[in-house]
Parts: C-alpha cells; sequence; structure tokens
C-alpha cells in the first residue's frame, strides 16, 4: 500500500511537471505562419494587423503585401477581444518585436462581450505569465470557475501537441504571414438573408474598453501608429437596430481615445455591402470580398501622415 501511495505520488509529480512546461515552453516549438511567436520571429513588422477571424476571414495578405511599403503581418485569433489584444501587444513588446504600425479590428460584438479566450491557440503561442494573466481577467469579469482553469492550463491543445508536425504543416499551407490563404466562396443574397441575427448585448464592457486604452499606451510609449479598422458587415447587420446600437456605440467610444481620424470604417470606403457573393455569412468576407475590401482600403482607408 505504502509502495502504491509512493507511485501515486510520482505520477501527480510528473503530471505537474508536464502541465508546467507545456504552459511555459510549448510557444519554443518551431513555429508555423500563424500566431504571436511566427510574428516574434520576424524582428520587426512594418504593419501588424491585430483581431478576430474579421481579419483573418477580411483582410487578403496578397493585397496588403503588393500595396503597402514594407512587411506585413495579420495576427488574427478567433474571437479575439480587445481586452486580450491588449495583452498579445504587450507581450509581444516585451519579447522584443518592433511594431511601426498598428491596426486594430473594430467590432463591436467582441467590445461588448464578458472577457473569455475563445480560441485556446493563443495559449501556445505565450508563456505562464500570460496564460494567468488571462485567467485572472476572466475569473474577475467573467465568473470563470474551476472547470475554466482546468481546461485552460490541462487539457487545452494537448491534441495539437501530440499531433504537432502533421497540425504544424497544416495551419502552414493554410496561412502565410498570419494571411490567409483559403478562398472561401461567396452566398446569395436569399441564403444571407435567411440567417438568424447575432442578437443583442448589454452594451460595451469596461474591461474591453480599456483594452482599447491599453492598446493606445503601449502604442504611445513605443512610437506606433495606430488605427482601428471595421471591416464590412452584410447589409442586414447594419439595418439591425441592436447591432447599429453597439457599432455607433464602439465607433463613438474608440473615437474619442483615438480620434476620428485613425477610425476606418467599411462606409466610407464604398464597399458594396449589398453584395452577397461578397460574404461567406453575415459577418465574414469570401475571398472576392476580402480582395475588395483591402483594395479599398489601402487606396483610400490608410493615410500617412
Amino acid at each position: 500500500m505504502k509502495r502504491i501511495g509512493k507511485w501515486m505520488a510520482w505520477i501527480c509529480l510528473a503530471a505537474l511537471l508536464l502541465i508546467g512546461l507545456k504552459n511555459e515552453y510549448a510557444r519554443l516549438l518551431p513555429v508555423s505562419s500563424y500566431g504571436m511567436q511566427a510574428a516574434i520571429r520576424k524582428g520587426k513588422v512594418s504593419h501588424l494587423f491585430i483581431g478576430s477571424s474579421m481579419f483573418r476571414q477580411g483582410l487578403s495578405i496578397d493585397v496588403l503585401e503588393e500595396e503597402l511599403e514594407g512587411n506585413v503581418y495579420i495576427l488574427s485569433y478567433n474571437g479575439n477581444q480587445p481586452a486580450f489584444m491588449a495583452m498579445e501587444l504587450a507581450y509581444m513588446l516585451e519579447e522584443g518585436l518592433e511594431i511601426e504600425n498598428l491596426y486594430v479590428d473594430l467590432y463591436p460584438y467582441t467590445a461588448a462581450a464578458l472577457p473569455w479566450i475563445s480560441d485556446t491557440k493563443i495559449l501556445l503561442d505565450t508563456d505562464l505569465a500570460f496564460k494567468w494573466e488571462a485567467w485572472e481577467l476572466m475569473r474577475t469579469c467573467s465568473g470563470a470557475k474551476f472547470s475554466d482553469f482546468y481546461e485552460l492550463f490541462v487539457t487545452a491543445n494537448n491534441e495539437q501537441l501530440l499531433t504537432y508536425p502533421l497540425n504544424n504543416r497544416l495551419v502552414s499551407g493554410q496561412f502565410r504571414n498570419g494571411g490567409n490563404t483559403l478562398c472561401p466562396s461567396g452566398q446569395t443574397k436569399e441564403h444571407l438573408d435567411s440567417l438568424e441575427m447575432l442578437g443583442g448585448r448589454d452594451g460595451l464592457q469596461i474591461a474591453q474598453l480599456e483594452g482599447y486604452q491599453k492598446l493606445l499606451e503601449l502604442a504611445g510609449e513605443h512610437g506606433i501608429q495606430v488605427y482601428f479598422l471595421e471591416t464590412p458587415k452584410f447589409e442586414r447587420m447594419y439595418r439591425d437596430r441592436d447591432y447599429r446600437e453597439l457599432y455607433e456605440a464602439s465607433v463613438q467610444a474608440v473615437g474619442e481615445l483615438a480620434g476620428e481620424s485613425r477610425t476606418v470604417l467599411a462606409e466610407e470606403l464604398d464597399f458594396d455591402t449589398s453584395d452577397a457573393s461578397c460574404f461567406q455569412d453575415l459577418i465574414h468576407l469570401s475571398a472576392k470580398g476580402r480582395e475588395t475590401y483591402t483594395k479599398l482600403l489601402c487606396e483610400r482607408g490608410l493615410k500617412y501622415p
């Protein structure tokens, strides 16, 4: 019985050691063409786009690299929120990444969400200190429980680590400099009109507004030019009262923090939001929409001093 107890103790100790190694050192694995570590390894990025799937589906890496001077990198995670974007920027700057121009995703629903990590790939790119800060934010603002803690630190990404060589090759084949190289097709108006709206929210969250503020403070400390970009949504979204309310509140909040000249809205670029072939769904662009929007953005939206 005593021998069994010793074995159990050793097993628990080994498990804790493996968990600690994963959370601290998984970020040191050879990087693909996606995520924070791939950006950090560049050392310097002329144009860094940081956001959610709005940027992954809404920005053409081909057009950006053709139109903008210097190198380009798109950092996007599903559901990426302003509070975590600020943490990601701080982490990359601490790791030595130099940035000239920063473009931040202005998506109202992430600004209205309680702080939460939707895409655990963020955890593969960061150290234990980052994860602990993220956990504290989720626990304090969103009521995260022990089961969430267990998922965050113990089970998240285990399958990706176990299949790392294959998974890394697949990811690398789908991205270049963080930009999505897949070509999703558009939809018909009938299909998009049949989709359910995304519903209302309880207004903008203080933690997310503080995230915007932190992004601007970090940029100011490091001499980085900042722009806030709102990617196109299908016309139904702009007519929806719930979305419109959050959209206008987000634009006003960011305008007060950064200045209106640093905010680039899709409706200012004459993008045709009624063209269903430019959209995969109500909020994500197709390959055609991505290319059209990015060209308009580079030609009309980005005015450097």
